[in-house]
């Protein structure tokens, strides 16, 4: 159990990142000029029926981190949160979302570090645990408690963001001017649930590899790896794996450069492209029959029913890292602390699918019979709303992007989601929703790819300005040093090589219709 616990905490820390990690790199606008109001101490006195404020204390500066008011509210039945409150205002209000199955410390490492760069630029901030806490709760083993599963789902996020404002008017005697969300994984998706059920709370909002179809993918993990359980793909040979999807798809765009900036046009067969062991035998050098067909299993859709339930994997992620490690292993594959899929779609059936005490085995899983057995969890977990008028209307911006090499989360997921919304909202979507692919890039950032950009500012730029980013600054940065620059362009466009010039240098890229 307490491995089970640790690992289940650690595949948050690592993968479930609630923001990207250099938002505002590119800020380069005036500081705050909004003074407090009141004193700090004294907004414990809105404490009232619906909320209680624990503390609020003023922080002195520290390092780049200037002196502000730092506010901890409960909201019953244990929705924590913490808003900070720069003495130096810049009349906006940011919110950052979770990572994996929420629950976290304010005071972990990335949350603190999402916190210090906003209140650096003298926005006021916001966060949530969404109720619970994953120490004492962990994976999804709070679920069990239907209340604190539609406060995870979506209820803790409204009310985060209603309460930080409240504070804010209290603390400045005015309303933020403008109101930014940013998310990417467990956050990504908090990001569009915001955008579909509570479009009047941001302004603007940014979306990463948001896990929207959230019953989609714990389901779907499960049928991969109830199958890879019987007939593992070795780490040895994700090498090999990738060698190949490589060596057919990398020049497919052109440009021989390491990456593949759209796996779709790949086409690449797992059973006609890799080679095969002759019968009888399993060598380091060709994959088995068995080997085949895992492979193919998680590269095909999943299908419940005969209808299809989820898309299938997409080639890519095999690569390895920056870490010298494929993006497989630890997800689909087998690492020293077992696979993230397995985890999280074992926690998934036993407290959300089908609340019991018992342990939820994958060999339980029945991917033609459970699907229809989770009744209206979809309508708290997931957000596949393509009907985005009402945030539209509200004059909202929205800008979602993904790795396509991503090994934790489908990728197909947002480009499907995008191209649902744009057939839904036509010709008007790209004037408040754009959707920035990235070739290379696992999941939230790493990879082979420019997976180093700050998608806030344009963001902040297009709700304030009206300028609408036709394409994102990226880098590759290895060992403290840029490698590597390219433009991320607006979905389907892609960064094609104009043909001189080193390929290392975004200047020598246009973004064009593939």
């Amino acid at each position: 159990m307490r491995l089970f616990i640790a690992t289940l905490i650690l595949a948050a820390t690592m993968w479930g990142q609630g923001a990207g990690g250099v938002q505002f790199r590119d800020w380069n606008a005036p500081g705050g000029t909004v003074s407090a109001k009141t004193v700090c101490g004294e907004l414990r006195n809105l404490t009232d029926y619906e909320l209680s404020v624990i503390g609020a204390s003023l922080i002195p500066a520290a390092g780049d981190v200037p002196e502000h008011c730092r506010v901890s509210v409960l909201i019953a039945p244990q929705i924590n949160i913490e808003v900070n409150l720069p003495t130096a205002w810049n009349g906006r209000l940011y919110m950052f979302g979770n990572g994996g199955f929420a629950g976290e410390s304010f005071n972990a490492p990335n949350r603190v570090a999402n916190r210090g760069r906003a209140l650096q630029h003298g926005f006021a901030t916001a966060a949530t645990d969404t109720g619970h806490s994953a120490a004492t709760e962990p994976g999804a083993s709070f679920a069990v408690n239907e209340q604190k599963l539609v406060d995870f789902g979506f209820r803790s996020l409204h009310l985060t963001a209603e309460t930080a404002k409240r504070l804010v008017r209290a603390y400045y005697s005015q309303a933020p001017t403008k109101a930014y969300f940013d998310g990417c994984s467990q956050g990504g998706r908090q990001a569009l649930i915001f955008a579909q059920r509570f479009p009047a709370d941001f302004d603007g909002i940014l979306a990463g590899a948001p896990a929207l179809d959230n019953t989609g993918t714990m389901l779907a993990r499960a049928w991969w790896m109830q199958g890879l359980a019987n007939n593992p793909i070795p780490a040895s040979k994700l090498k090999l794996v990738s060698d190949a999807v490589y060596e057919k798809c990398d020049a497919k765009d052109g440009l021989k450069d390491g990456l593949i900036d759209d796996p779709r046009r790949c086409g690449f067969e797992v059973a006609r492209d890799l080679p095969k062991c002759a019968a009888g035998l399993d060598k380091p050098d060709c994959f088995t029959p068995a080997e085949i067909a895992s492979l193919e299993r998680v590269h095909s859709d999943v299908v419940s029913q005969g209808k299809r339930l989820f898309p299938g994997w997409l080639f890519g992620a095999e690569i390895a890292g920056p870490n010298g490690q494929s993006g497989w292993i630890g997800q689909a594959v087998n690492g020293p602390n077992g696979s993230t899929w397995t985890r999280y779609a074992e926690t998934f059936l036993q407290f959300m699918a089908f609340p019991e005490k018992d342990p939820y085995p994958l060999s339980r899983f029945d991917i033609d019979r459970d699907p229809a057995r989770i009744g209206a969890l979809g309508q708290i977990m997931n957000a596949t709303d393509a009907d985005l008028s009402a945030f539209e209307r509200h004059g909202g911006k929205l800008i979602m992007y993904f790795g396509w090499a991503d090994p934790q989360l489908n990728p197909m997921m947002g480009v499907e989601y995008y191209e649902k919304v744009a057939e839904r909202m036509g010709s008007k979507t790209a004037d408040f929703f754009r959707l920035f692919m990235v070739p290379g890039m696992f999941h939230c950032g790493g990879g082979v790819g420019t997976s180093t950009f700050d998608a806030d500012t344009p963001l902040v730029r297009w709700v304030e300005s009206g300028s609408a980013p036709e394409q994102i600054a990226a880098s590759r940065i290895v060992d403290n040093k840029v490698v590597r620059t390219r433009p991320l362009c607006v979905y389907p466009q892609v960064a094609r090589y104009k043909g001189s010039g080193s390929i290392d240098e975004a200047a020598n890229f246009s973004c064009v219709k593939p």
